[in-house]
């Protein structure tokens, strides 16, 4: 009876912790607006080879076609990741490569991901396959629309 009673306690002790902790977790990440444009205009590509050639698949289907494509074995961390490499490759794929740079992709990839440095001192910056789609998904530009916009 007594270990019941401390079991509860602990729990009653710990809950309001954690929630504490995930309150303070930032819910949403600023981007320079060098980024948020470049993420911009991989949406509008994106969504225009969307619109030509899946228009009888639900968006979230081209989306997560887009990610998997992307997504490449990460040796550094050793889990499935997105680099700059593989958005490049699939913008290739789709016929517009030329419609964004290397340098605009690679500043996306570094400012959202993580860039783990390897073996012979080099980094490569990947994003994980799930903040791949939020980035293309619609939710993201609703999400982040007007963060980096003066409040009034």
């Amino acid at each position: 009876m007594i270990s019941i009673a401390i079991s509860s306690l602990r729990r009653a002790a710990v809950t309001p912790a954690r929630n504490i902790i995930v309150q303070n977790l930032p819910r949403q990440r600023h981007l320079s607006m060098a980024c948020e444009n470049s993420v911009l205009k991989l949406n509008d590509i994106l969504e225009e080879y969307r619109a030509k050639n899946y228009s009888q698949e639900f968006p979230k289907r081209f989306q997560k076609d887009v990610v998997k494509a992307a997504t490449v074995n990460s040796r550094q961390l050793n889990v499935p990741a997105v680099s700059a490499e593989g958005i490049e490759h699939v913008l290739q794929n789709i016929g517009m490569g030329h419609r964004m740079s290397k340098s605009e992709i690679e500043g996306i990839i570094s400012e959202v991901g993580t860039c783990p440095i390897d073996d012979s001192g080099e980094s490569q910056c990947v994003i994980s396959s799930n903040q791949m789609l939020d980035l293309i998904s619609k939710n993201w530009e609703d999400h982040h629309h007007g963060l980096n916009q003066p409040r009034s």
